[in-house]
């Protein structure tokens, strides 16, 4: 099932990048059409979403433990929060990459790109707080799963900014063709089960990891 899933994912990557650079290209801003900035817009607005999504992943799987004390949530929030923060890499290194070919900064104070960034940082020191802490597993799992619901309040903050707040960043982004409507959703599509993928692998190795550690 998984390798079946994995061609998939493979398959609607390979077909969304394809399209994205051929029949779905966008045009460049009018003082250089020619530029493929603006296609980068594939890649940020799915890590976009996929690294709030993680987030909220985290949050669910942080209650679980708590609500619970099984270790299987624990092993899920660790593997999602792993993958999150690639995603959430992205999404800052896109973003500035695109901010500098359109604006000319690298990167501005704006609401948008400062609670994009809070995103980032809250990863980290989860990860940080995973590896770090002192204690038995068990009380690093709850001083973990604490802070992922405390830090979850950065996501709303990270879409409020993005669609209501006065901003140097888009709000949302206008396609000329069907061809760009389908790789974009076929990129969000992949991109979804790419990460889904990722923290299903990435959960089966950390609990292949306690039963040796068991043993």
């Amino acid at each position: 099932m998984r390798k079946i899933l994995l061609f998939i994912t493979l398959v609607l990557l390979l077909a969304s990048t394809w399209m994205a650079l051929t029949k779905g290209r966008i045009e460049g801003p009018s003082a250089n059409p020619d530029s493929p900035v603006r296609n980068i817009i594939y890649a940020h607005v799915p890590s976009s979403i996929c690294s709030l999504a993680c987030f909220t992943v985290l949050l669910v799987t942080a209650i679980g433990y708590l609500a619970t004390g099984n270790e299987s949530w624990d092993r899920v929030a660790a593997a999602t929060a792993e993958v999150g923060i690639i995603f959430a890499t992205v999404l800052n290194a896109t973003g500035m990459i695109f901010s500098r070919a359109e604006w000319g900064p690298w990167w501005s104070a704006s609401p948008r790109l400062i609670s994009s960034a809070i995103l980032w940082f809250l990863y980290v020191v989860y990860l940080i707080l995973r590896s770090s802490l002192p204690g038995s597993k068990q009380r690093r799992a709850r001083v973990c799963a604490v802070f992922a619901i405390i830090a979850f309040l950065d996501v709303p903050m990270v879409y409020i900014s993005a669609r209501y707040m006065q901003d140097i960043h888009q709000p949302s982004f206008t396609f000329d063709n069907p061809w760009q409507r389908g790789a974009f959703f076929m990129g969000m599509v992949s991109t979804m089960l790419l990460a889904a993928m990722l923290i299903w692998i990435k959960t089966d190795v950390l609990k292949i990891k306690s039963r040796l550690e068991a043993e």
